[in-house]
């Protein structure tokens, strides 16, 4: 079975989004630490006879000087990895080692509405540098993938953005709502704007031509609702991780309850004397929802959009319309 661990392995970056919610920018560990909480990933991976993943992450992880010793002992250990980034400090160079490496899953850049939007919520100039970055990548022969976060600032220009996507022949692209936490400064979109964005994905993931190769998923909660065919459910502390730049233990980035410090205790034992993480393994499907068909499959929906507007997140899905 795969296990997904996000690892944030500092929380620097060079941009200053108006959707980010990081507020803490200076966390960053050693080398030394670094390599010994990559250990725990490893023990924790073999007790659980899990096939581990490492999704590298920041702040900017292309900042970090640890970053390629770090997908260096994933490469020594089985260990595949994607690297999550704004795209915009890849150039031939850093492209051409990322390309040597045979154990690197994905790219992922964030791409984040038209060039005026993108430009908005990220800093003039940062939308070309974005895609020269992913067109740096595809160059190297690496999988890419672009990233878009959906809020009321952005959502009516997703057709737009696959579009561009699509020509720019980026292997993969997903959408995802907004979770207002943190410094966030965009607004969260409403039930019946989310339901326009499932729609175009809808569309867009069906859609087949001639001329583009891009998968446009439906892998994120209740996004089956317009007649999609990928049916997902929040994997937070069941086989998905988070790893702050400060050695603290997360189910999930956004879900952000922390379970404990690895610089502290071991990864294995956080994970098994957490009553959170119990809960989590539970995979309880809410009251509300009991009566729905989809249940067995969704089990409630985005537990993270839950506990930011609510406080709780073993409810239904605040965006969810099924009846």
């Amino acid at each position: 079975m795969k296990h997904v661990l996000q690892w944030h392995i500092l929380h620097r970056c060079n941009l200053r989004c108006t959707h980010c919610y990081q507020e803490d920018y200076a966390a960053e560990l050693t080398g030394e630490q670094l390599e010994g909480i990559f250990r725990q990933y490893l023990d924790f991976c073999r007790k659980y006879s899990y096939k581990g993943h490492i999704n590298f992450t920041g702040g900017e992880p292309l900042l970090s000087p640890e970053l390629f010793p770090l997908l260096g002992l994933c490469a020594e250990n089985g260990i595949t990895c994607g690297i999550l980034t704004n795209g915009t400090l890849i150039d031939e160079a850093l492209a051409e080692r990322l390309g040597a490496l045979k154990n690197l899953s994905f790219v992922q850049v964030s791409i984040d509405g038209t060039r005026e939007t993108h430009d908005r919520v990220r800093g003039k100039g940062n939308f070309d540098k974005a895609f020269e970055g992913l067109r740096l990548l595809r160059k190297q022969g690496i999988q890419t993938m672009a990233a878009f976060t959906c809020h009321k600032g952005n959502y009516k220009e997703l057709a737009q953005v696959i579009k561009k996507v699509r020509r720019e022949g980026i292997d993969r692209f997903w959408a995802d709502r907004l979770i207002p936490m943190g410094s966030s400064k965009e607004e969260i979109l409403s039930t019946e704007e989310y339901r326009s964005v499932i729609r175009v994905l809808t569309k867009e993931h069906f859609r087949k031509t001639l001329f583009s190769h891009t998968d446009v998923h439906l892998n994120r909660s209740i996004q089956f609702l317009e007649g999609g065919d990928c049916y997902y459910h929040c994997s937070a502390g069941v086989n998905l991780l988070t790893l702050l730049a400060d050695g603290t233990l997360l189910p999930c980035r956004r879900l952000p309850i922390p379970i404990g410090n690895c610089l502290e205790e071991d990864m294995i034992s956080l994970y098994e004397n957490s009553p959170l993480i119990r809960e989590l393994r539970e995979m309880r499907i809410p009251e509300e929802c009991n009566r729905c068909p989809k249940a067995e499959k969704c089990r409630g929906g985005a537990k993270c959009l839950s506990y930011a507007m609510k406080g709780v997140y073993d409810i239904k899905d605040i965006n969810c319309y099924l009846r």
